[in-house]
């Protein structure tokens, strides 16, 4: 499948002549950035690591800042998180329509309306175009009550609106100011800068790449897509390399990581959860890129090669490094004010284009689940497996692992009734799974196409990822449980 006959290009470079060159961290000349950067890169870096990983005690629990948050503004007033919940799902089907609209050209709209909306945003498949539509209606038959009572069973409701509905529509903007804040003030530059030593021997990866892997891993995946790409474009990376690291890095990111364990009510051990999905991506990644079919990908370049240099230096010297860079993204970047800003409406974006499909996916997973044996048939033969791995609620665990394939969203959130174990477990498998086709797989065949990627190469993909992730999370899990992490 991954032969030379399914790599081809009309213009590749090959890099067997490519040498990078070797520099070491002592020779660079860091620049002289002021207090005023400095500071910002500091506060930047330690509220967006507070809010989504410190531990604190609260009404009598430990838990993290964000789900206090969260918490605060939920009983503050519930009408209003509803109403905010139904005027995003509102603002995604009216702008994902205008777009539709506009790109199918029945009419178009003028280029000052398509720049004031930003209509390509909004675009996407045919089939999210309708799970948006359609979460219109479920959400004025939920908050009204109008509808069979076969459709609006508490059962299914609580679930799809209470639980799912109203914490993604929250945490995602919420997250998002925080998040953005470590993306654009040196928090991607200084977690990308450390990484570097780890990437070339662990991942065959040039360093560079580690501030792309960053980046999804702040940002989201597009982000994480976008500078690969661009690097692409440039001879900074050859095909192999793209293609690890959108299948291997470009996983779900720690904010939409953060709306799901809400949603499961275990945000009070989320830097294990968090510490347990990077440890498994890691592992995986290290495992595929040195087996087919991620080592036979040619390694051809589209542009002259621009190999980046390979950087030596102490651990001292790493973080004076890894602290420079930092602080000159800040130096760039705008007030802590402004980033924030920018952040949130970033997230209410991303809630726009996320919270309607979660809608619409979880009703129909929710009656396939309550009203056909669909679920159980496909998961019946991999029963066996979890419970010799020791899962608690093998089916729930499986079900949600095969529906992750699809979208973590829902893959994450099926669980929410089932044991601690069995939801950190699924929450950390579904989260590194990374080729979700509900959009990074779309998103990837589009945007690398002169690699090409294939659905049928990335599906491959992600059924290794998935075989891979399973004993890993479990044992890691397990291990969490036995050293009293859980």
């Amino acid at each position: 499948m991954f032969g030379s006959q399914t790599w081809e290009s009309e213009e590749h470079i090959s890099d067997s002549s490519v040498t990078p060159e070797e520099k070491s961290i002592s020779d660079i000349s860091f620049g002289q950035n002021g207090w005023k950067p400095t500071i910002r890169f500091v506060l930047a870096f330690l509220s967006g690591g507070f809010v989504f990983l410190f531990p604190i005690q609260w009404e009598g629990q430990t838990t993290i800042p964000l789900d206090v948050i969260m918490t605060l503004i939920q009983n503050t007033s519930m009408v209003a998180v509803e109403l905010f919940a139904l005027g995003v799902i509102l603002a995604g089907g009216i702008l994902t329509t205008v777009a539709e609209i506009h790109y199918r050209g029945t009419p178009t709209f003028s280029e000052r309306t398509e720049d004031l909306l930003e209509l390509e945003y909004w675009r996407t498949a045919t089939v999210f175009v309708l799970f948006r539509l359609f979460a219109v209606f479920f959400a004025f038959a939920i908050l009204l009550d109008v509808g069979p009572q076969w459709l609006l069973a508490d059962p299914i409701i609580n679930i799809a609106w209470g639980a799912l509905v109203i914490t993604v529509a929250l945490v995602i903007p919420i997250g998002a100011i925080f998040v953005n804040l470590l993306a654009e003030l040196g928090g991607l530059q200084f977690i990308g800068t450390l990484a570097q030593p780890l990437m070339r021997p662990a991942f065959h990866l040039p360093g560079r790449s580690a501030l792309d892997s960053a980046a999804s891993w702040l940002g989201s995946f597009s982000i994480g897509y976008y500078l690969t790409r661009n690097v692409f474009d440039r001879g900074g990376y050859n095909k192999r390399e793209v293609f690890v690291i959108c299948t291997c890095f470009a996983t779900a990111n720690l904010g939409t990581v953060g709306a799901v364990a809400a949603i499961l009510g275990i945000l009070h051990v989320f830097p294990v959860i968090v510490l347990l999905y990077t440890v498994s991506t890691l592992l995986v990644g290290a495992i595929l890129v040195r087996i087919p079919p991620l080592s036979t990908v040619p390694e051809e370049y589209i542009a002259e090669p621009d190999p980046e240099p390979q950087f030596t230096g102490t651990v001292g010297d790493y973080l004076r490094f890894a602290f420079s860079e930092g602080v000159a993204a800040a130096e760039k970047g705008d007030s802590i004010l402004q980033s924030s800003f920018s952040g949130f409406i970033d997230g209410l974006k991303l809630a726009g284009t996320v919270v309607g499909s979660v809608l619409t996916m979880s009703m129909i997973v929710l009656l396939l689940e309550a009203y056909t044996p669909l679920f159980q048939y496909i998961a019946e033969p991999f029963v066996p497996i979890m419970s010799l791995l020791g899962i608690p609620d093998p089916k729930l665990a499986t079900i949600g692992i095969i529906l992750g394939g699809a979208e973590f969203f829902i893959g994450g959130t099926f669980v929410v009734e089932a044991a601690l174990t069995t939801q950190i477990f699924v929450l950390v498998v579904t989260s590194a799974q990374a080729i979700f086709f509900s959009a990074p797989a779309p998103m990837m065949v589009d945007m690398f196409d002169d690699i090409p990627m294939r659905f049928r190469d990335l599906f491959l993909l992600l059924v290794m990822r998935t075989v891979l992730l399973v004993p890993i999370a479990a044992g890691l899990t397990h291990a969490a449980a036995a050293v009293g992490l859980l």
